[in-house]
């Protein structure tokens, strides 16, 4: 027989197509090519102009300029638009036509950086002695050879670059577009190139603004519920279990402590999360929990849990003779999380997402009709199972008065919706469907592809059996000081994802005209709520706000040795003794001594923690230290803890600090590091007095006022309380606000202050005088407690 011919191979049937690299002269000779097209039209025109020379010698002697100038109106016209045309295209390039979201500050001169349209005019704008073009052409040649590693695929090109850190799954769309900096172990985006600050508000306040937050880490405890309870117990305060939070329906906020170090030793906050079981299953052989964590504390949050473990493995040995059996595991790697925020969030949800049809009536008819996050009950949790988003795509646009209209059947505006178990069910929970939806059976192309086929631009693409079908997690968050939300807050949902798909879903949500926001935004959203942002405002009483404030505090410092001194603020010169870092030891005077036995007593350097909630939100002006301490000893002896000895009462009192946020009265707006002094009952009068008889009186000739005039003095170190941690002008209240940190006993003396009686709407408001570390004049503000 003969040998069988071998069948030619055929092309793959979703290959991309090779693009050829045009090279600039190419597009220089294209341009000299259609000029030559019109070589040949001289003579045409010589012999017009001849022509209207002979009609000219016909024309009359003497015209009328009106009528003229009305026949001729039309060829004004066009003189006009040529010189407009011909000033832009002398004064401007061609990437600078490009619309201002596209535009990047350092602009390329690569004619190929620009759209097709507009490469032929980028060519012919280059300068002659320009080589910018030649070494891009360069390095495409050496590229296309092999010797710019592209021997190597692009995933392990990307690898090689995230040695050192970890890029978010969103880092290419980012990465265009923001100020990225390497914090906590990622690449994280910092704010957007152009100028967002109010438009990142409005679009918290009245439309949607999404973060790419797949940085936070989770880990998996899988367990009996009482171990699990014994294991969180020593090392959590906040509330965990119970009916409400282990049928899985809400989500549980607690803060991690070290372990049996309560109330010091904070770690941070943190989320904790139930696995809901299903209505049919009678018997729980075990219990699953998610603990959601921010990277800067994931480590030692990681290690108080091995610890924890190890203890509670010892107690269940001396009780049941059985150890704890607790499996915990690092989830990061296996699940991506977004955020979206304000209140037409849930419309865009609903555009970006489309619900599979397997999915129950109950949880149709909520997704169907979801709208303003508010309405629904704070930290719910919601399972559903949605299709391929890029089938979807682009999603649809709502026109606006829908969202001011009633939604469905008025579900939402009646009342408060809570979840349910058939609600918070998912299937993203199981293992094995998290590492099947994590596969991307279809890419972008092939999805083109298949739209290409249908023919109508425009139509939608129908699910397929082999479509992609997304398990996700809604959890509503609200950001709000507890116990209750105020008209400040702010109200969305933190979308939890299989790996691979948040990059897809944020192109979604961003189509919706949903702002996209960096670190810096999130931190101002929640100023403007009146909630301390984690690290940010943690400084001094944990870790990891103390490494984020050293790293921001050296920053600046740096910044400020580099100006001369004329002109930098010279902070020794208006007595700011600290303007970097806060220096708790002038704030938490402790006992004094005599000289001689200042010589025998070591004095420690203060150790300030953070007074946790709900202590925070029940202060007592007549608060004693040992009936703090009775109250601490109580919490304790709920976590099972051993009582703190009344030896550590003074100094648990003395160096317990609070969150605050500074409302000025009148003029100010406060900025970070702005001191925070108290006023005594003299001092307190005086500002009083002028802030009640200050008349705004913009045709006043008086050189200065009383409130001027008590903000020049300068205060005393002695009357030093605290610090702010962040500060400006708050776009919600329209004045001054800032956030800071003052001493519990500070707090106490300024509650105490008698008030005379004709003033009863000054009682216990706690009032204080704030000026920042480059300022000389003291404002009047006043201080409220945030839990």
């Amino acid at each position: 027989m003969s040998k069988q011919q071998s069948k030619p191979t055929l092309p793959k049937p979703y290959s991309r197509p090779q693009k050829a690299i045009h090279k600039t002269v190419d597009l220089l000779q294209k341009n000299e090519s259609c000029g030559v097209r019109g070589k040949g039209k001289e003579k045409d025109i010589l012999g017009d102009v001849m022509s209207l020379v002979d009609d000219v010698k016909r024309l009359p002697g003497m015209i009328s300029v009106e009528k003229f100038a009305q026949t001729r109106a039309m060829e004004i016209y066009a003189f006009q638009t040529a010189i407009k045309a011909a000033e832009a295209q002398g004064n401007t390039r061609a990437f600078q036509s490009l619309p201002r979201h596209l535009r990047r500050r350092a602009a390329s001169h690569n004619p190929r950086r620009v759209p097709r349209r507009l490469r032929s005019r980028a060519a012919a704008e280059i300068d002659t002695g320009d080589t910018i073009a030649k070494k891009h052409r360069k390095i495409a040649k050496q590229r296309a050879k092999g010797n710019l590693r592209s021997h190597l695929k692009r995933a392990t090109l990307f690898r090689l670059r995230q040695r050192s850190k970890s890029w978010l799954p969103t880092h290419l769309w980012h990465a265009k577009r923001y100020h990225m900096e390497n914090l906590w172990g990622w690449r994280l985006p910092i704010t957007p190139t152009l100028k967002c600050f109010r438009h990142a508000y409005r679009a918290g306040r009245r439309k949607a603004v999404a973060w790419d937050v797949s940085y936070y880490g989770i880990v998996e405890v899988e367990g009996k519920r009482q171990d699990i309870i014994n294991l969180l117990t020593p090392i959590t305060g906040g509330k965990f279990a119970g009916q409400r939070f282990e049928n899985g329906t809400t989500v549980a906020r607690v803060s991690f402590y070290q372990h049996s170090t309560f109330p010091r030793g904070l770690v941070g906050p943190a989320e904790i999360l139930w696995q809901p079981q299903p209505s049919t299953s009678q018997f729980k052989p075990c219990s699953k929990i998610w603990i959601r964590l921010h990277p800067s504390i994931f480590t030692q949050v990681w290690e108080s849990l091995k610890i924890s473990s190890l203890q509670a493995t010892n107690v269940t040995n001396s009780t049941t003779k059985t150890g704890a059996n607790l499996q915990i595991k690092n989830r990061s790697e296996e699940l991506e999380a977004l955020e979206i925020t304000g209140p037409r969030s849930g419309e865009v949800l609903r555009r970006v997402f489309k619900l599979c049809k397997r999915e129950k009536a109950q949880k149709g008819m909520f997704f169907n009709n979801l709208g303003d996050p508010v309405r629904i009950s704070d930290g719910a949790v919601i399972g559903l199972s949605v299709y391929d988003p890029r089938l979807n795509f682009p999603p649809r646009r709502l026109a606006i008065e829908d969202f001011d209209a009633e939604d469905g059947d008025g579900t939402f505006h009646s009342r408060i919706v809570k979840s349910s178990i058939e609600l918070a069910y998912s299937s993203l929970w199981d293992e094995k469907a998290r590492e099947q939806a994590s596969q991307v059976r279809y890419t972008k192309y092939q999805l083109d592809a298949r739209r290409h086929r249908l023919g109508l631009p425009g139509t939608r693409l129908h699910p397929a059996s082999s479509d992609n079908r997304l398990p996700m997690i809604l959890i509503h968050h609200s950001t709000h000081p507890p116990p209750t939300p105020n008209s400040h807050s702010f109200y969305g949902f933190t979308i939890l994802l299989p790996s691979s798909w948040a990059q897809y879903v944020l192109n979604s949500i961003a189509y919706c005209s949903t702002f996209v926001g960096g670190l810096k935004e999130r931190q101002v959203q929640h100023r403007e709520a009146g909630v301390p942002s984690f690290p940010e405002c943690y400084g001094n009483v944990c870790k990891a706000g103390a490494d984020w404030e050293k790293r921001v505090r050296s920053d600046e410092n740096e910044t400020w040795n580099k100006k001369p001194p004329a002109k930098r603020v010279g902070f020794d010169k208006i007595g700011i003794s600290c303007p970097w870092l806060p220096n708790w030891s002038l704030t938490m005077k402790q006992e004094k001594f005599s000289k001689e036995e200042e010589s025998f007593v070591v004095q420690s350097a203060p150790r300030p923690y953070l007074v946790p909630y709900p202590f925070s939100a029940h202060l007592d002006p007549d608060l004693t230290p040992p009936q703090y301490l009775t109250a601490l000893n109580a919490f304790r002896a709920q976590r099972c803890l051993q009582p703190l000895p009344s030896a550590q009462a003074d100094d648990l009192y003395r160096e317990a600090v609070l969150h605050v946020e500074v409302q000025m009265l009148r003029r100010g707006s406060p900025g970070d590091m702005a001191v925070i002094c108290s006023l005594d009952k003299q001092e307190r009068h005086e500002w009083i007095d002028a802030y009640e008889n200050e008349i705004d009186d913009l045709g006043s000739v008086e050189e200065m006022s009383v409130l001027q005039k008590l903000g020049e003095s300068r205060p005393s170190e002695q009357h030093l309380i605290g610090w702010t941690t962040t500060g400006n002008i708050s776009l919600t209240r329209g004045r001054g606000y800032a956030l800071g940190v003052i001493t519990l006993s500070g707090y106490l003396d300024l509650l105490r202050v008698k008030v005379e009686e004709n003033r009863a709407q000054w009682k216990h408001k706690a009032l204080v005088c704030i000026r920042n570390r480059n300022g000389r004049v003291s404002r009047l503000a006043e201080l409220k407690v945030v839990c």
